[in-house]
């Protein structure tokens, strides 16, 4: 179990490492939308590679944090049943949901996406828009990012099954 907690270990800091700095695109999704709508406003120019690269930046944010979300407890949850439940309860059914769907559906889609970047990049897709920007190097971020979710889960599960086993405590309950 103590190398599995190493792995877990492991796996949160990189998701941790990638969260982290993908938090900043925000910043930058809203300076280059201040800019557009400056530019177009002020000048009567506009910039298709300017809102394709801000709408980039959102996506990044939004897939490459979802690993560093699940890590934080940050998914919405429905709580109206399981926090009557018992704290052991609640870890099974969190490790039962990461083995049955988590697991399954990221790396579906990380597969999926895979061949869907490959094509992209033969292709050299990229925006119908004038002076839109290459598409295929924001499709090589979604099997990524579910690449980097499905070793979340992996790291959740890890550690909820060395809470049931005794060899970690339990984690403080979100919100408390």
């Amino acid at each position: 179990m103590h190398v599995l907690l190493r792995i877990a270990t492991a796996i949160d800091a990189l998701n941790r490492r990638i969260g982290r700095a993908v938090v900043w695109l925000i910043l930058g999704a809203v300076l280059v939308s201040a800019a557009t709508a400056t530019l177009r406003y002020l000048l009567d120019w506009g910039s298709n590679s300017l809102i394709e690269i801000q709408w980039a930046m959102f996506g990044m944010v939004f897939l490459l944090g979802a690993a560093w979300t699940l890590q934080e407890s940050g998914h919405v949850r429905i709580d109206l049943i399981s926090a009557r439940l018992p704290e052991r309860a609640r870890i099974a059914i969190d490790i039962a949901g990461g083995l049955l769907f988590l697991l399954p559906f990221s790396l579906l889609v990380a597969y999926d996406a895979w061949a869907y970047f490959l094509i992209a990049h033969g292709q050299n897709e990229a925006s119908p828009n004038p002076g839109g920007l290459p598409w295929w190097p924001m499709k090589a971020v979604i099997p990524i990012a579910f690449a980097l979710l499905a070793a979340q889960g992996v790291a959740e599960v890890i550690k909820g099954v060395a809470v049931l086993t005794g060899h970690r405590p339990p984690p403080p309950r979100p919100g408390h």
